[in-house]
């Protein structure tokens, strides 16, 4: 299995707590259509991410020198900040309860802290690319690139990690079976095949590369569960 025991781990830990919730008393229905949206936002997020990166991997070949390095970087930069910041207004228009609000904070604050390293690069490149100029400590930026790198390195892995619990955002927490398990999504058999189809379009056969990325796997993550057969649709009986 892709994400070996750390993933079961995750979901039998997630799967617990969502049991337990299921027990609170909520009005039928609450708060299914915006985890459902938010959801959706966190798989369209990859797609964005995903599709930036391979554009940068693309542009920084096309021209290797240290001009052409620093320009892409500040290219590929200003598209990333312009695309999470129509990623914190998508989040913003959704409203959940406490329990799912907490993911769409967290998934605003990833994508905060990446448009904040992301600035930090463009301005440190436009300096590099301006030239020397007095007062400006070239020294101290190259020694903050890797430390930005790792950066935004690290709030991809916190992605994927995110997306194990967020995909029981669609399990169905009102409906415990006779077993006592939940087995139903909120996602009918038209919305499960249409998220399923838009994470193979965007991401096609990266998401069987054993080496891909936390982008990539985060989205295998919510395909993994989506397809898992202990799940019906919500017009399954």
């Amino acid at each position: 299995m892709k994400l070996g025991l750390a993933l079961v781990a995750g979901v039998l830990c997630v799967g617990i707590a969502v049991a337990e919730a299921a027990q609170v008393e909520r009005p039928p229905g609450a708060n299914k259509t915006a985890r459902i949206a938010l959801v959706r936002e966190f798989v369209r997020e990859m797609e964005v991410l995903y599709r930036l990166q391979e554009t940068a991997k693309k542009e920084f070949a096309e021209d290797s020198s240290t001009a052409g390095r620093l320009a892409t970087s500040i290219r590929v930069g200003t598209r990333t900040l312009f695309e999470m910041q129509e990623s914190v207004s998508r989040l913003d228009m959704i409203g959940l309860d406490a329990r799912w609000g907490e993911f769409r904070d967290l998934l605003k604050s990833f994508n905060e802290q990446r448009m904040a390293a992301v600035q930090e690069m463009n301005q440190m490149s436009k300096a590099m690319l301006s030239g020397p100029a007095t007062g400006v400590n070239y020294g101290a930026m190259t020694a903050r690139a890797p430390e930005l790198t790792a950066e935004v390195e690290q709030i991809d892995k916190s992605m994927f990690k995110m997306s194990q619990p967020l995909f029981f955002a669609l399990v169905d927490d009102g409906r415990v079976e006779a077993d006592g398990n939940l087995h139903h999504l909120i996602l009918n058999k038209k919305d499960r095949a249409d998220i399923i189809r838009t994470i193979d379009t965007a991401f096609g056969q990266s998401l069987d590369d054993k080496n891909a990325t936390s982008i990539v796997n985060a989205a295998w993550a919510i395909k993994y569960g989506l397809t898992r057969p202990i799940y019906k649709a919500a017009d399954e009986p």
